[in-house]
This record gives C-alpha cells, sequence and structure tokens, in this order.
C-alpha cells in the first residue's frame, strides 16, 4: 500500500498535458487502483470515457514496478489498433510522466526499462514467452478467438498449425482435431503450462468479457479463462501437472463495466479467476448491497466541464437529436417527396411480410434489417466483413447477420433500376448527405457510425459526388475564364473514367473504394479531387498533381516557394544582404568570399552533370551555416541549431561528391514563401507563429514542413493551384514561368501571401473553408496535432530530417474529403482526421468504436446505424469525447455559455414511419437506464433484450426517450483509506542516476580525437571523425541495460551490397 505522496515523487501526470487536464484525477484513480490490487488482487478503473483510463493504468504499472523491478506484465487490448496504441502510449508515458530515470520504469535514455513484446496470435506469445518471459507482452483479445482465425485459412491448415505450435513447446502432450471445442480446451491448457505467472494482467475494455466463463460463452472468453488458470477446470494432472492461476493481480479497465446487472461485473472478474470474493454480485442482496462489494474494487469518475462559471457533465455539454432528424434538433425526418414516401411504404409492407414469417415470429434483433440504412442491392456478405456489429454474440446467424431483409431489398433494387434507370431513393441517407455536404464549405468534421460495410461504400459514394460538384463549382470561380472551357473537358473525361471503373466494379460484385497501404499515391477515382490533384500528372493538361510536381522538381522555379532562406535567419537581415554581410564577417573581399563559397558547397553538390537550381540553393545554404559556425557573435548560436535540424550530415549523403562546383554564390540571395511571411506579423502570427531564436528553431522548422505540406497536398491546393495557373493564364502543361530571380520569387510568394491575407479578413461564411482556415487552424493547434499524430518528431533523438520530411509526406498523401472504414483500420485516414482539413467526414464501421481518438477537431457524431448496447453507443461518442476535445476548446475558450449549437451533438437519424423508430426508441431508454445506473443511483436490473417484438412495441407506441439534463454524480467514487498507506519513501531517489548523466556528458572531454558539436540540453552528442578525405558524422545516444549504461552509436555509411563492402566498413 503506497501512500499518495509517495506515488507524487515518482509521477508527473501532467506531463506535457494543457493546464485543464485534471492530473491530480489521474493520480487518485492511480494510487486508488494500485492500493485496490495490494488489497483485493482486482481493481476495476471505469470512469467515462475520455478521462485517461489508459494511463491511470500505466501509472499503475510504473508504481508496482518501481518497488517490484522484476514484476511481469502482460497487457489484453480488444483490437490491434488498440493494442499498438498501447505500446505507444507506454513509451509516451515513461519518457513524459515518470519524473526520473529510476533505473526500473525509466532508463536513462527516457525508454522503458522492459521490451514491450506485440504478439500478433497465441502461436507467437507461446515461443515468445519461452523465449524470454521476462518481457511486457501485449496481446489483442481476439487473439483468444481460435476459431475465427481457423475461418481464415481455410480450417484445417491453421488447426494444424496450432497443434504444431503446441507439440513444439510439450511434445509429450497429443492434440486430436476430431472435436474443434474439445481442441480449444487443450490447446489453452497447454498454453497456462507455458505462460510464466504475471505479476499483473491489465485487462482493457473489460466489458468485452461480460458473459463470464463456460461452456456456452464466447470462445475467446472460454480459451482466455483456461490459459489464465481458471479454477472451476476439470486437468488431468498427468499431462498439465502444473496448471494453476497466472494472473496474479487484474487491472480492469472499462467506461461502461456493465450494461444492466451485477453478474455482468462478476463475470468479468470470474474469468480470471478473481470473482470468489465477491460472489455477492450474483447473489440475491439488493442493489445497495452489490454497489458496496463493487465499490471495493471499482472506482469511477465522471467527466466535468467548467463552461462560464458552471460545471457541466456529459450529459449536459451534449447536444441530442432523438427525434431522428438531421436539419432542425428535435424535429423528426421529413418525407417530402411523393416517390421516396411510396419507396419507404412498398419497404415497409415488404419488411412486414417478411417479418410475419414463421423463423422470425414477429421479431427482428436490433440492427439486423438492411433496410434502415440502405435500399440498394447488397453483395454478398464476406465473413470477415460480416463481424462489423457491437456484440460478437448478438447473432451467430448467417442471415440475421447479412440482414434479413436483404433478399427482398435486391428483388426491389433491380427493379427499380430496369423500371426507372436509377437506384432506389432511401430518404434517411439522402437527408443525411444534405446535411453532411456542408462541410465541403464549413470545414466542419463529422464521424458516422453504420453497421454494415455495404453502408461505408455508399454513403462515401453519395458523399463523393456532392463534392465533385462543389469543386468544379469552385474552381472555376477561382481561375481565370480563359480555362473553363479545358478544365470542363477534364472534368468530363473524369466522370466518364468513374463511371467505366465503377461499373468494372459492380460486375465484379466489389466495392467502388481504391484503398491502397503503399506509399506511393496513384490518384483514384473516388472524387475528381483524387483524379486531378493526386498521382501522376494528367498528359496534356496542367492539372493539380503537375502543380504540386513543380513544388517538389528540384528544376522548378517553384522548388525554394516554401524553403527558408537559413543564412539569412542566422544574419537576422535580408536575404539581398546576405553576401555582403557574410563576406564583412569572414574578412574577405567579395571576389575571394565567392571563390571560397563555391569550394565549400563542393561537398554538399553530388557529382551529377548538371546541378539543378534545388539543389544549388541546398548546396550554398548548407556551405554558408558551416561557416557561421565557426566564427563567434550573435549569428552562432542560430548557425549551429540550424546546422543540427537541417544539414548535419548532409555531406555524408550526397556522396559521391562533385570535383568542381558551380558559382552559386547568387542563390544566397533567394527569398521564398517564409522570407516574406516574415514582413506580415498579422499573417504570420496566424499561420506560422514562431520566434528567430536559436532555442526555438527545431519548432520553428517543423511548424514550416507542416504548413507546405499541407498547402501542397490537402484543401490548401486547390488554391495554391488557382494561384499558379492564374499566373500562366492556360492549362497547358509546356507552359513555365520565364523570369528567375530574386524578384520573380518573391513576385510567386506574394501573390500566395495575399490570398491568404484576403481570406484572413473576409468571414469564413463569405469566402468558405479556404487555405487559410487551415492552415491557421493547423497552426493553432499545433501542440495537440503533434501529440495525437506526430510525438515522436518533438524527442531529443527524433528522426534525421530526411525521414522527417518522409513521415510528413506519407501522413499528408492520400487525402479525400471522406473517408470510409471497415475491415482493418487505415492510420493515415485516422492521423489525417485528428488533423485540420480533409477527410471532412470519416464512415466507419464499429471498427473504429475503440481505441481511436478523433477528437481534436470534430464535434458531431451521426448513430447512422445504431447499436444495440449502451456501452457501444457510449464508447463511439467518445471518440470525439475526450480530454482536450473540439468541444471542450469550443465550450470553455471564451467564458460564454454554452449555446445549444455550440455543444458536441450526437444524432440518432431514422424515420419516424419505419419499424426503425422501435429499435431507437429501445436503444435509448436502455442508455437513460445506463446512466442512472452508474450515476444516480442503481435501478431496477434492466434486461439486456436483443429482439424486439413488434405487435407488442406497435400496440405501446412510440415511447418518447428525453435526454437526461441532471447533473451527474458518480456511484464509485475514490475513497480516502486508498490513498494513503505505509510506503511513503520511493525505492531509489533521482540523485543515484546523475552520476551515470554526467559521466555521459563527458564523453567528449575524453574521445578528444574527435569533432564535437556543441552539446545541448538533450541526452545526443553528436561528432564527426575524420580518416584522410572521408568525413563520418556520427550520433551518441544513451541506453540502459537493467541498472546499467550503455551507448548506441548511430551512423551513415551508405549502401552496402556485397561482402567486400561489409569488408570496408569493418575496417
Amino acid at each position: 500500500m503506497i501512500d499518495i505522496e509517495a506515488a507524487r515523487n515518482l509521477l508527473d501526470l501532467q506531463g506535457r498535458l494543457p493546464a485543464g487536464f485534471n492530473a491530480e484525477d489521474q493520480l487518485t484513480g492511480a494510487v486508488a487502483a494500485h492500493n485496490m490490487l495490494q488489497r483485493h488482487g482486482v481493481a476495476y478503473v471505469a470512469d467515462e470515457v475520455g478521462l485517461g483510463k489508459t494511463y491511470v493504468a500505466l501509472a499503475v504499472v510504473a508504481l508496482m514496478r518501481h518497488f517490484n523491478p522484476g514484476m511481469r506484465v502482460l497487457y489484453i487490448a480488444p483490437k490491434e489498433n488498440l493494442q499498438r496504441k498501447w505500446i505507444a502510449e507506454t513509451r509516451k508515458f515513461v519518457r513524459n510522466n515518470v519524473r526520473f530515470a529510476d533505473l526500473r520504469v525509466r532508463g536513462a535514455d527516457d525508454r522503458p526499462l522492459r521490451e514491450l513484446v506485440k504478439c500478433d496470435n497465441l502461436r507467437e506469445l507461446m515461443r515468445e514467452v519461452v523465449l524470454d518471459p521476462d518481457r511486457d507482452f501485449y496481446l489483442r483479445l481476439t487473439s483468444f478467438s481460435i476459431a475465427q482465425y481457423a475461418r481464415k485459412g481455410g480450417d484445417g491448415d491453421l488447426w494444424r498449425a496450432y497443434r504444431k505450435a503446441a507439440e513444439t513447446h510439450l511434445p509429450w502432450l497429443k492434440f486430436s482435431l476430431r472435436s474443434k471445442e474439445e481442441f480449444k480446451d487443450e490447446f489453452a491448457k497447454a498454453l497456462n503450462l507455458l505462460l510464466p505467472e504475471f505479476d499483473l494482467v491489465v485487462m482493457d475494455e473489460g466489458h468485452n468479457l461480460k458473459h463470464g466463463f463456460g461452456e456456452q460463452v464466447a470462445t475467446r472468453n472460454r480459451v482466455l479463462g483456461i490459459a489464465m488458470g481458471h479454477p472451476d477446470l476439470s486437468v488431468d494432472r498427468s499431462l498439465f501437472k502444473h496448471y494453476g492461476p497466472r494472473a496474479g493481480k487484474v487491472l480492469f479497465l472499462s467506461a461502461t463495466p456493465l450494461e444492466g446487472s451485477y453478474a455482468q461485473l462478476w463475470n468479468q472478474l470470474d474469468v480470471f479467476g478473481k470473482g470468489g470474493a465477491f460472489k455477492e454480485l450474483i447473489g440475491k442482496g439488493t442493489e445497495e448491497e452489490k454497489q458496496e462489494v463493487a465499490r471495493k474494487f471499482l472506482i469511477r469518475r465522471v467527466n466535468r466541464m467548467r463552461v462560464a462559471g458552471k460545471e457541466l457533465t456529459k450529459n449536459q455539454y451534449r447536444r441530442e437529436w432523438r427525434a431522428g432528424g438531421v436539419h432542425l434538433h428535435d424535429e423528426p425526418m421529413a418525407i417530402d417527396n411523393d416517390r421516396q414516401k411510396l419507396v419507404v411504404a412498398l419497404v415497409q409492407k415488404k419488411v412486414s411480410e417478411l417479418l410475419d414469417d414463421p423463423r422470425f415470429n414477429r421479431r427482428f434483433q436490433i440492427g439486423m434489417l438492411a433496410s434502415f440504412e440502405s435500399f440498394l442491392q447488397t453483395a454478398k456478405v464476406d465473413p470477415e466483413e460480416g463481424g462489423t456489429f457491437d456484440d460478437a454474440d448478438q447473432t451467430r446467424d448467417d442471415l440475421e447477420r447479412e440482414g434479413i431483409d436483404v433478399h427482398q431489398l435486391n428483388r426491389l433494387a433491380r427493379d427499380y433500376r430496369k423500371e426507372f434507370d436509377l437506384e432506389l431513393p432511401h430518404p434517411k441517407m439522402d437527408a443525411l448527405v444534405e446535411r453532411l455536404q456542408h462541410s465541403w464549405r464549413t470545414g466542419e468534421k463529422a464521424l458516422v457510425f453504420v453497421r454494415r460495410v455495404h453502408s461505408v461504400r455508399e454513403l462515401k459514394n453519395k458523399l463523393d459526388d456532392s463534392y465533385d460538384q462543389w469543386l468544379l463549382r469552385t474552381l472555376l470561380q477561382k481561375l481565370t475564364p480563359a480555362v473553363h472551357g479545358r478544365l470542363k473537358r477534364e472534368y468530363t473525361v473524369y466522370r466518364q473514367e468513374k463511371s467505366a471503373f465503377l461499373e468494372r466494379q459492380r460486375r465484379l460484385r466489389r466495392g467502388a473504394d481504391e484503398r491502397t497501404t503503399t506509399d506511393a499515391d496513384k490518384g483514384g477515382h473516388d472524387t475528381f479531387f483524387a483524379w486531378f490533384f493526386r498521382g501522376e500528372p494528367r498528359k496534356g493538361v496542367l492539372s493539380g498533381a503537375g502543380v504540386q510536381q513543380r513544388f517538389t522538381d528540384p528544376a522548378s522555379v517553384y522548388y525554394t516557394f516554401f524553403e527558408d532562406n537559413y543564412a539569412a535567419l542566422a544574419l537576422q537581415c535580408p536575404p539581398g544582404e546576405v553576401e555582403e554581410r557574410l563576406a564583412r564577417l569572414v574578412g574577405m573581399p567579395v571576389a575571394a568570399f565567392r571563390e571560397e563559397l563555391r569550394q565549400r558547397s563542393a561537398k554538399f553538390l553530388s557529382n551529377a552533370r548538371k546541378h539543378l537550381r534545388g539543389h544549388r540553393f541546398r548546396a550554398v545554404q548548407a556551405a554558408a551555416i558551416e561557416w557561421l559556425r565557426q566564427f563567434e557573435g550573435p549569428h552562432q548560436d542560430m548557425a549551429e541549431a540550424i546546422w543540427r535540424v537541417r544539414f548535419h550530415g548532409l555531406a555524408a549523403q550526397v556522396r559521391p561528391h562533385t570535383r568542381e562546383a558551380p558559382d552559386i554564390a547568387s542563390w544566397l540571395g533567394t527569398r521564398t514563401f517564409f522570407t516574406e511571411l516574415r514582413h506580415r506579423p498579422a499573417l504570420m502570427a496566424r499561420i506560422w507563429p514562431v520566434h528567430d531564436r536559436p532555442e526555438d528553431f527545431p519548432e520553428q522548422d517543423l511548424r514550416a514542413h507542416l504548413l507546405a505540406q499541407a498547402a501542397r497536398f490537402g484543401h490548401p491546393v486547390i488554391d495554391l493551384y488557382a494561384m499558379v495557373v492564374n499566373r500562366l493564364g492556360t492549362l497547358s502543361p509546356g507552359r513555365q514561368e520565364a523570369t528567375e530571380g530574386s524578384e520573380a520569387d518573391a513576385g510567386r510568394a506574394h501573390d500566395f501571401l495575399d490570398l491568404l491575407d484576403r481570406q484572413r479578413l473576409a468571414p469564413v461564411e463569405e469566402v468558405g473553408w479556404s487555405a487559410y482556415h487551415e492552415l491557421e487552424a493547423l497552426s493553432a493547434h499545433h501542440q495537440l496535432i503533434m501529440d495525437t499524430n506526430l510525438s515522436d518528431l518533438q524527442e531529443a533523438t527524433a528522426p534525421a530530417q530526411g525521414e522527417v520530411a518522409h513521415r510528413l509526406g506519407n501522413l499528408f498523401a492520400f487525402q479525400e474529403p471522406t473517408g470510409g472504414m471497415h475491415g482493418r483500420v487505415m492510420k493515415r485516414q485516422v492521423q489525417q482526421f485528428r488533423m485540420p482539413g480533409y477527410p471532412f467526414v470519416l464512415v466507419t464501421t464499429d471498427l473504429l468504436q475503440e481505441g481511436e481518438d478523433l477528437h481534436p477537431f470534430c464535434s458531431q457524431v451521426y448513430h447512422y446505424g445504431m447499436s444495440w448496447t449502451p456501452s457501444s453507443m457510449e464508447q463511439r461518442i467518445g471518440r470525439i469525447d475526450r480530454v482536450r476535445s473540439q468541444t471542450e476548446r469550443r465550450l470553455t475558450g471564451n467564458g460564454e455559455p454554452a449555446e445549444e449549437d455550440r455543444k458536441l451533438q450526437v444524432l440518432y437519424p431514422h424515420l419516424q414511419d419505419t419499424v426503425e423508430v422501435l429499435q431507437v426508441d429501445r436503444v435509448l431508454e436502455r442508455m437513460n437506464k445506463f446512466l442512472r445506473m452508474m450515476h444516480v443511483g442503481l435501478d431496477m436490473e434492466v434486461q439486456a433484450e436483443r429482439t424486439i417484438e413488434v405487435d407488442k412495441a406497435m400496440l405501446e407506441g412510440r415511447r418518447l426517450v428525453p435526454q437526461i439534463t441532471e447533473h451527474l454524480h458518480t456511484a464509485f467514487p475514490v475513497q480516502e483509506q486508498d490513498l494513503h498507506g505505509p510506503v511513503t519513501e520511493l525505492a531509489v531517489q533521482p540523485d543515484q542516476v546523475n552520476d551515470l548523466i554526467g559521466h555521459f556528458r563527458k564523453l567528449p572531454e575524453q574521445l578528444a580525437q574527435f569533432e564535437w558539436e556543441r552539446p545541448g540540453q538533450e541526452l545526443v552528442l553528436l561528432g564527426t571523425g575524420r580518416v584522410g578525405e572521408r568525413i563520418q558524422p556520427f550520433v551518441l545516444l544513451p541506453r540502459s541495460v537493467g541498472e546499467r549504461l550503455a551507448l548506441r552509436c548511430i551512423s551513415p555509411i551508405g549502401a552496402v551490397g556485397s561482402a567486400s563492402r561489409v569488408q570496408e566498413v569493418a575496417d
């Protein structure tokens, strides 16, 4: 049992988070959970979504490991995306939230002391624990669903692979494949024998185990329970002599620990054999008595937001649209078109006839009618994609998973298309598309959850068509009339190619998305933006992709557009004065100075026959900065900072060097977008708020990279394209700007800067979401974007310059206005949704229900396809309701009361005159009861009804289920007794590691034969070795190996492709 003050000395849970983040709640939660684990062997952190349960759990692990360095930890996450996130968060937590390198949790290199091992399946886990059990293992819950993975491989082969894995490590065991259920049990027992006893198991989203352990539960629950050594299992001790418990303590995490019964809470404990001490939860006691038992091991804090001096809980800063409409709050969705009314009536008639079938007995599973989402013909559901439901146990009936009304709808869709040459209209989908299409002009983001894979494609296709029309209108408004005709012809070609592409996809019975995992963006047919602005340039026309290429082509006049004049920055002078000032500083006449600079630049140029303008600019900047570093004065620190970030190691990258460099001193006067932006302080403060100080240069350079990438690849490229075309006056791809030189460079920069200034001064309602608005949002929320997407780029051991450019290029590539996701998480699209700009709309199945933070720039969530459980609904809303969310910034940033349209908007689109209302009302009612159980007090037990009896529900009539608006108070607060204990001192004090770090910093004194850069604050040493003419830069980084300090040396050596080259390196 630890005292909170001792924990405070080890942990800084504020870390790099903003002042609004309640670090004290995190610390109290961690200490309480730690002490519950010591007292009961189990703890449950059930804080509301978005409050940082992951960080509480990592804090618990840190506290335990600090006092027990050898402890073993197993993390179990629901899915692979969460599994990866846990590993990333572990590294960030150790680096940012453990106060000092105690050489138990955090090493001298700020990394976790224990190796982090990701296992993709149970066979990998077997192999890894045998190799070395003293590491931290990260699993996903789906790995325990052996049957699911066996189906992927065509049954037999994968079953045999699992058998071989077990027999490899336990050769005395023999496994029969005759009974799959018996094999799973035997395999789980074998896994138990190989697993070490874990001091702590962290079970993320523990509610997934709410059905407990038994014969008739999901495979994953049973396999997990047996692997953890469930005590109720009958085991042949002659074969499984050492079968037993493997989970010493278990920490559960979930914002929704139960649906309507405390038995579900006990079931989760029982999977790990931890339910014995809490059997009152499944007894006949009162709900108050069960609540008191749960308080022994469960804590829950509610999210609070202070708005204009008033504290609001989540139900008060959320605005729910429960009547079904999407245009006016609490107004039902209208069907104004007679054709739509007839189609809806016909579909309802067919559904009613279908439900009369004896197979369904006038009942349907919640979410199992496809007509609630789409009337289009649905392709045969792929078994792997058919799993897009909120609970794997909701139904195992293939017909219900496909949609019991799918075949009726398919016949209707075929007949309608044959008769009218149109698709069946769907009022609900059409209304949603009409609302979401405003995003093209407002820049607002929206998250849309559907139940069915086909709905992702259909919604995306409709939104893409809407965007295409908007984009064509916008381009015609921005471009000179001289190019309108040619642009329209290109658009016609695009529409023809897209129609042909969609027809091919239809014949193949495939979706129309063109998702890819490659780094090369080849454009696509989804939208005119993908076809015209992405991929390879169009032949015979200056397309958006063609303009983008000019900004990356070293031969183009636009190559230096988004560069900076670093020599001018170091000397703090205009670009036109750099040559004169630098010559004066080094004490040379201009002619001699130019010759010396030419020779110095040779090592930054390759031996190419012709050196392009972009390469010349880079070489002269590198040579000037390297020269400036050698002279003491006010410029030296800035030159050093620039060298470290931009040019260190450049000479090694361009080998072999040229023998004869051209005269390139004139490039010292190059003017760029950034040199000219510095003369516009008002605009600069909004889109590039940096200071020209040495200590700020890394951030300044990173911000410049982000701005340039956004301008070239995102929504701003539309304005950039219009500027270039209007300067040329034609769409001819061969036309180039004839003028070069400093004034021409400045003219191009000023054209774009003038446009950004005009957009800055005009209301967004007038000009729409433009280049300025995206760049301004990117700048205003720079730290949030970095923390959520690129946190590693801010560290002392961040990647080299080339790697940074590559990372950012990948991040901004493949942009599209509407994202669609199913089957697998597309990391790049998730990251882009966490930034301003594309995608404005993200349509997804339950794939993104857990684990992905989508809150930075989104305040609208649409439950287009309703989930059947309150926990799933809350998890979905929780994707955008988190600390540092856009909603939080909007409501707390100006001190004004919470206006309804500024709250987090939660919409439940549905049609009143359909049986869908029965489903919506049932789910909303259960959501309200869930709130009462967890926050206000316990209600009657809620039966988790998965089906709806149509006749009964119709007779009861429409249930008006209002949103609960009373202030919420948790029923499970942190108890004062759980915050104090006898342990008041840390096992290791900060000064014990300082000697090791001091020794590292003195290494340059001991290795004087190398040239060393002036050390900064970070634990990194930059050096250069010289052997003859060879120059070899290197980096030294400290690494911890247990309680010892080791060194890692990184040095570029070029390509190694043969035995002789390997020997050269060795020599």
